[in-house]
């Protein structure tokens, strides 16, 4: 019986640690926070510098006194699937004589190999831009279907020229002021566009 008794009180001097060794779990935590931390890819948010365009034309003809024209009523670039167009509605020749009668000009462009010409179109704003220096204003009309990249690139191409002089890469501001319009369908055409141009014309008695 004393050996028995001396055994459980061997026993029970024994103490159990409970204790747990956490260096290994914090240097691991030390290597993995900042590697996720550098890995990480955070969301980005991309902003274009755009604004609406006026709601009518109609303001020119009211008696509030309004800024020196610029010889273009409203420029817009028109971008479909199968093309884009550019229209201008024409107040004044490049001298800055006003017209009797305003004048719309189209320019269509086809794609060229599926791809859009923005060097076809960049050529016809340069001609514009160096008859119409003061103007700066390109309204966007976008079909639904078209992409946010192609619409990028368009606006950049509508933005500026760029140039090599004397070995050296410059820009020079074409369009830089873009608006972005309701978007139109093939099927309905483009009536409605000039709306607030046609308008005028009735008002002023022009055909």
């Amino acid at each position: 019986m004393k050996s028995l008794n001396r055994k459980r009180k061997n026993q029970d001097r024994k103490v159990i640690s409970s204790d747990v060794d956490l260096t290994p779990i914090m240097c691991l935590f030390i290597i993995l926070v900042p590697l996720l931390l550098l890995s990480a890819v955070f969301e980005q948010l991309a902003a274009l510098k755009v604004h609406l365009p006026p709601a009518s034309s109609l303001a020119a003809v009211t008696d509030e006194p309004q800024d020196i024209p610029t010889g273009i009523i409203e420029l817009r670039l028109l971008i479909s699937e199968q093309r884009l167009q550019i229209e201008a509605t024409l107040s004044h020749d490049p001298s800055g004589q006003e017209k009797k009668i305003y004048e719309d000009i189209h320019h269509l462009i086809s794609l060229k190999e599926d791809q859009y010409d923005l060097e076809e179109l960049q050529k016809i704003l340069k001609g514009l831009k160096q008859d119409y220096p003061r103007h700066e204003e390109i309204v966007f009309l976008v079909d639904d279907k078209i992409s946010y990249n192609t619409i990028v690139q368009a606006m950049d191409t509508c933005r500026n020229e760029i140039f090599i002089e004397d070995d050296k890469k410059k820009e020079r501001p074409l369009f830089p002021v873009i608006a972005l319009s309701d978007t139109f369908s093939e099927e309905k055409g483009y009536e409605g566009i000039r709306r607030g141009t046609k308008d005028i014309d009735k008002k002023t008695g022009m055909p």
